[in-house]
């Protein structure tokens, strides 16, 4: 098994492996994600009642170590070092390369979103041969990994005169009013997906359900006009409903009863392969109207 590390900041990706600037030689924290558990108990009950689990920040150390000739091009490798992991509000994107994974020539490519939360210690330098070891102490609020290719499903929906079904494989409705479209959406991680999703006019009354986990989005009552769009980010930090426009919040028009906090992909085993079955429906539809969805498959460790 090879690993090759990279740390991206502001879309310049730095090699910690190749020993351009250093040679990785050590890590504490890549392994499963921390997590704790979750319960309750009544004042007359043995014991407690299970109510699931929450992951916890990631803490991760780097050791690296930077090998020089000289000691101008020490001090240039330091500086650089002191770029990428110095304290900053934007994160430092941990990139980890794996072109064996359990002996397979498959190569697999992960990503972490971290912040420096410690200084970067860099013991005394060997100054007879310009050697030094730096250690990088940093966090991953999020303390899952992703896979930056990312997945996407779209749901091309088009209205014709008439009102017909289509013999796929997965049959749906097509007509000049409504709309009724179920498929089976794989999250191929191991922890839950919060995607994003683009819902194209026109529609009226558009309902997303995820029949797997019993979660919807529901616009009913709500039209979306053609040539116009909603954008929903389902995920942690955002739970977003804007449109076209980019500025105008749109969550008040999901029903009370939506699931904006919580819906999701939810993976094996509480969704059996992580196969999603997810429906759409709608009216008023055309061959402009579309929902396209897309996330990253996540990982609670490598």
């Amino acid at each position: 098994m090879t690993l090759e590390l990279s740390a991206i900041l502001n879309g310049t990706e730095y090699s910690l492996s190749d020993e351009t600037l250093c040679k990785w030689i050590g890590f504490e924290g890549l392994g499963m994600s921390p997590f704790h558990r979750l319960s309750e108990r009544g004042p007359l009950q043995d014991g407690d009642t299970d109510r699931g689990y929450r992951l916890d920040p990631r803490k991760i150390r780097l050791i690296l170590q930077s090998v020089s000739n000289t000691q101008d091009d020490w001090e240039s490798k330091r500086a650089i070092l002191e770029e990428i992991f110095k304290p900053s509000s934007t994160p430092i994107i941990l990139k980890i390369v794996n072109t064996g994974k359990y002996q397979s020539p498959n190569t697999s490519t992960y990503q972490l979103d971290v912040h420096c939360y410690a200084p970067m210690d860099m013991p005394s330098v060997d100054m007879r041969v310009w050697h030094q070891r730096v250690i990088v102490e940093l966090k991953a609020n999020d303390p899952t990994f992703y896979n930056p290719a990312g997945d996407a499903y779209s749901f091309a929906i088009g209205g014709s005169s008439d009102t017909f079904v289509v013999p796929f494989e997965v049959p749906f409705t097509i007509g000049a009013s409504t709309i009724n479209v179920n498929e089976a959406i794989t999250n191929a991680g191991n922890v839950n997906a919060y995607p994003t999703i683009r819902i194209t006019g026109p529609i009226d009354d558009c309902v997303i359900t995820n029949n797997s986990t019993g979660e919807k989005l529901d616009f009913t009552d709500v039209t979306i006009a053609a040539g116009h769009y909603y954008d929903i980010d389902l995920r942690y930090g955002h739970k977003t409903v804007i449109d076209d426009d980019g500025t105008t919040n749109r969550i008040a028009d999901l029903t009370d009863d939506s699931d904006l906090v919580s819906w999701h992909l939810g993976y094996d085993p509480d969704v059996v392969d992580g196969v999603n079955s997810i429906t759409v429906t709608g009216s008023s539809c055309t061959e402009a109207t579309s929902i396209n969805m897309t996330w990253f498959n996540r990982y609670i460790g490598i």
